[in-house]
This record gives C-alpha cells, sequence and structure tokens, in this order.
C-alpha cells in the first residue's frame, strides 16, 4: 500500500511554494504600467507567474524575441530602488540562444531606457542598476538539439554550483524551431537505412522536451518558448478590423499543450508542456494609400509616430479561459512600448 503512494523530492514542494507566494511578472510599462490591468480585464489570470508555461510564436521579424526582452527585463531587475518600485522579480534569467541572435547590445540600450522610464533619471545610478541587473542574464549558445537537451539536464548542477544564492525566475528558448530543419534533415537520413531502433532515436526534439519538463518540474521557473510560425491557418480579426493569422504546429512532438485540449483523450505524445499562455505575433500590415492622394497628405499619414521603428500586433490565448484578445505592441530605436492596449475579444475570419 505505502509503495503505491507517489513520492516527490522536496525541491519540487518547496518549488511549488514559492510560484504560489511570487507575484505575477508585472510588465511594468513605461507609461504608468498598464499591461497588466488591461489583460486582467479582458483576459483572466493572463499575466505570466513562476511556473507558467509561455509559448510565443510567428513569422520571422514578427517581435517575438522584443516581447521576450521585455520579460526578461523584469525579471532581472531589482523589485525596488531607493523605495520607488521597478516592478521587477530581481531573479535569474537563463536564455537559451539558439538561433544566435541575441543582441546584447541593443538589450542593454533598451534596459537602460527601460530604468530610466521608471525611475525618471538618467544618472549614474541607471548605470549601476543595469550592471547589476546584467549580473542576472545568464545565456548559453547550444549548436544542436542535443546539446541543447544536454545542457539542460546539467541545469540543477549549474544551479548549485554557480548559482547558489540566486532564484532562477525565467527559462528561455529562443527558439525552439532553430534545429528544426536540421533535426529533420537528420531523422530523415536514419530512416532511410532501415535500421533496427531507429525511430526512437530520430527525434532530438523528445530529449528537450524531456529535459524542460524535468527542470520544471524542479525549479518550477517560468518557461518562455519562442517558435516559428510555418503555416498559417486562419486570421483572427478583431473590432478594429485588423487581423492576426494564427499557425499549425509543426513541431513533433509540440514542446507544449492546452491542458484542456489532451482531458478527453489519452495523450499522443509524453513529451511536453502545459502551456499556460499562447500568444502569436505578427507585424502590422502596411497601410495602402489612395490612388488619388495627394503627396503631402501621404506625408502626414505615413507615420504619425516618426519614432516608431514598428508595430506588432498579437492573438493573447489562455489556458483558464476560452476568451481571446488582440494587443500591440510597439518597438522603438531605444525602448520597447509596453503600454499594450487589449481590445475587445477577437473572432475568427
Amino acid at each position: 500500500m505505502i509503495q503505491e503512494i507517489r513520492s516527490e523530492p522536496l525541491l519540487t514542494l518547496l518549488s511549488s511554494v514559492r510560484c504560489e507566494e511570487t507575484e505575477p511578472l508585472n510588465i511594468h510599462a513605461t507609461k504608468a504600467g498598464s499591461l497588466d490591468s488591461s489583460i486582467s480585464q479582458g483576459l483572466p489570470f493572463a499575466l505570466p507567474r513562476l511556473g507558467d508555461v509561455v509559448e510565443i510564436q510567428g513569422p520571422p521579424a514578427s517581435g517575438k524575441s522584443h516581447l521576450l526582452y521585455l520579460l526578461m527585463f523584469i525579471c532581472i531587475i531589482p523589485t525596488t530602488h531607493a523605495s520607488i518600485s521597478l516592478g521587477g522579480w530581481d531573479k535569474v534569467v537563463l536564455l537559451f540562444d539558439t538561433d544566435a541572435s541575441f543582441d546584447l547590445v541593443r538589450f542593454e540600450r533598451l534596459l537602460t531606457s527601460h530604468l530610466e522610464a521608471a525611475l525618471n533619471t538618467n544618472t549614474s545610478t541607471v548605470q549601476q542598476l543595469v550592471k547589476r541587473s546584467l549580473k542576472n542574464l545568464h545565456i548559453f549558445r547550444p549548436t544542436s538539439s542535443i546539446q541543447l537537451a544536454a545542457t539542460l539536464l546539467c541545469l540543477p548542477s549549474y544551479h548549485h554550483t554557480k548559482l547558489p544564492d540566486s532564484e532562477i525566475g525565467i527559462l528561455a528558448v529562443d527558439s525552439m524551431s532553430a534545429f528544426y530543419w536540421l533535426d529533420r534533415f537528420t531523422a530523415e537520413q536514419l530512416r532511410a537505412t532501415n535500421a533496427p531502433g531507429v525511430k526512437e532515436l530520430t527525434n532530438p526534439l523528445q530529449h528537450v522536451i524531456t529535459a524542460l519538463q524535468r527542470f520544471h518540474r524542479t525549479h518550477r521557473p517560468l518557461v518562455v518558448l519562442t517558435n516559428w510560425g510555418l503555416t498559417s491557418t486562419q486570421s483572427n480579426v478583431g473590432t478594429d478590423g485588423r487581423g492576426v493569422p494564427t499557425y499549425r504546429q509543426h513541431l513533433n512532438p509540440p514542446p507544449a499543450l492546452f491542458p484542456e485540449l489532451q482531458a478527453d483523450s489519452p495523450p499522443v505524445h509524453s513529451f511536453r508542456l502545459p502551456l499556460t499562455l499562447h500568444i502569436t505575433l505578427s507585424m502590422s500590415p502596411v497601410q495602402q494609400f489612395p490612388v488619388d492622394i495627394s503627396l503631402d497628405d501621404a506625408c502626414a499619414q505615413e507615420c504619425p509616430n516618426p519614432s516608431t521603428i514598428c508595430q506588432i500586433l498579437g492573438i493573447v490565448r489562455s489556458a483558464n479561459s476560452s476568451q481571446t484578445n488582440q494587443f500591440t505592441l510597439n518597438i522603438e530605436a531605444n525602448r520597447i512600448d509596453a503600454s499594450i492596449t487589449v481590445s475587445s475579444p477577437v473572432k475568427d475570419h
């Protein structure tokens, strides 16, 4: 009878308790922090917290990495400074830069602007906070799925030896699709050999997800996965008429799925994480001018905000709600405008 009772390590229990005590990731906007109130009204329990799993999906140059940057800002900056709330977690970010595209110079510039806006100053104090915050950022650059899986399996030891006094707030993989074509080619080459046992060895992604599951279960960080959008399925159109396409999941097995998708039937894959939040991103469509518009009118309408580099449209889905919302995110040269306004629920088109 006692042998049938499932046991859990003490670390798992302590991590679960810590998740309940930690505040959600408050995306402290540079304009009065309006994101958390907007999302909490339109999408219950949408703000990510420790233990959650978030997937950010979209085509190239759709803002996936910049949205991840924003989440990383809040994780690594202090909670307060000189009695001023910064809304940070003051925890460690473990970033797996599988695309080798992480721009540390730009990240530091955006982080500096973020803190300057929060403190309303650009003194040397900000630079000291930036240096302190960047110490919470640890970057890994695996070059294959097997390297990624092996590094994930070594994270508990890394945490124990390198970060004994720090908590891991975010584990991010940017991107889960980086080795998709390489793994697919390798799998096809192995299958062509018809060797016994090949089917069990031809999917390195299984090892990656298993390693993610193990670390997520014991340490309960906020897991953020970016993913390509290869094949669109439909467009979700909001009340403003703008649409954001959704994409099929091309990774097999899927790294994460909403729990309700597997509630009524046996799971097809045991290798997956319970997805909390799914975000689909795409570039805002370019405005088309009428044929008979004058040059002066075109110049006046071309860029209402000259400092804005691009505007990102997004669709947010939550495991805790059937409601789907649309948001926008402005990315500028020296900052990310986190005053994201969530619109009315979107509908399929």
